[in-house]
């Protein structure tokens, strides 16, 4: 075993391998989803004090099984991080608002890929302006301050407007 660790570690430094650290490459979006209005979805931190929100403007598209968005080259889409002093959960898809607490941080992802996928059962629930169901992928999504490799959002409810 020790041998194998040895010529691990010879390997990695003759083939010059390296780590940039500039760049964070996390996910910490590992709490509950939430979605409303025709198309906004919010990926919560477990804390509960910051997320993903994704908005996709099904007005200007038509919305089909599967399509895929280039962040910072398709303007019917933004993907948004913002992190809060505290829990915010209560303040989204809420047409009651409590008091928020203090914005920390608003970055807009710069690059990525988005895929959206709707089955076709909930496409025919959207084309009736009925709320359906969604499942979103987020590859490689670039903010001034972090990089989420890869995410998916399963089954979120979105189509609906709050009151």
């Amino acid at each position: 075993m020790k041998q194998l660790f040895t010529i691990a570690i010879i390997f990695l430094s003759i083939c010059g391998c390296t780590v940039n650290k500039s760049t964070k490459s996390i996910n910490p979006y590992s709490g509950g989803a939430v979605g409303c209005g025709n198309f906004i979805v919010y990926k919560l931190s477990e804390d509960k004090a910051s997320y993903l929100s994704v908005r996709l403007d099904v007005g200007a598209i038509e919305l089909v099984e599967f399509q895929a968005y280039v962040i910072g080259k398709a303007d019917v889409v933004q993907v948004l991080r913002k992190k809060f002093a505290g829990a915010i959960d209560a303040s989204l898809c809420n047409d009651v608002m409590p008091d928020k607490p203090e914005k920390l941080i608003e970055e807009e992802a710069t690059a990525g890929i988005l895929e959206v996928r709707v089955d076709k059962e909930e496409l025919e629930k959207a084309k009736i302006k009925e709320g359906y169901r969604v499942r979103l992928t987020l590859k490689k999504m670039v903010f001034e301050n972090q990089t989420v490799d890869y995410l998916v959002i399963d089954d979120v409810y979105v189509g609906w407007l709050p009151g």
